[in-house]
């Protein structure tokens, strides 16, 4: 019988462990993304709501094509969507005004991607809680992030709701 070599209980559970944690590391690193530039900036557009139920995940869509029917954003209520033109995701918010404001859906501290939560009327990030204030053009409300998500310019158009 030819010789096997025996991996002693000591280097089997810290091999084990090893690709544990470098499996954990990849869904962090993966979770987080990977870029953190600047989405674009300002726009706001005043518009009236009805009463239709939001559907997450919305179409992809680039510059200038449709984001979501005005009536699919419900007041006080929020509608992701992915830009087409950069893969980044965006966050269409309607505000306790009416009004809409689209902004960069990735964190400014380690660029994870930030959701909407409608107790609070807020969007915050579940990587490291940064909390950011759609009413108030997104400012920080909470750190680590140190800046406001950046706001991306939106038009309504025939009832649909578009990149500028």
């Amino acid at each position: 019988m030819p010789n096997k070599e025996r991996i002693s209980r000591k280097k089997f559970i810290g091999l084990g462990a090893a690709l544990g944690l470098g499996s954990v590391g990849a869904s962090v690193i993966a979770g987080c993304g990977g870029g953190g530039g600047s989405a674009g900036s300002g726009g706001t557009t005043t518009s009236t709501g009805t009463a239709e139920s939001t559907a997450g995940g919305g179409p992809e869509v680039g510059k200038g094509q449709a984001i979501a029917k005005e009536s699919e954003v419900t007041p006080e209520a929020a509608f992701p969507f992915t830009d087409a033109a950069n893969g980044r995701p965006g966050m269409l918010v309607r505000l306790e005004s009416g009004d809409l404001a689209a902004y960069s859906a990735v964190c400014t501290h380690q660029a994870c991607t930030v959701a909407y939560r409608p107790e609070e009327k807020k969007l915050a990030c579940p990587c490291h809680g940064s909390v950011f204030d759609p009413a108030r053009g997104a400012a920080v409300e909470n750190g680590p992030a140190s800046s406001p998500l950046p706001r991306l310019d939106i038009e309504v158009r025939e009832g649909e709701v578009f990149l500028a």
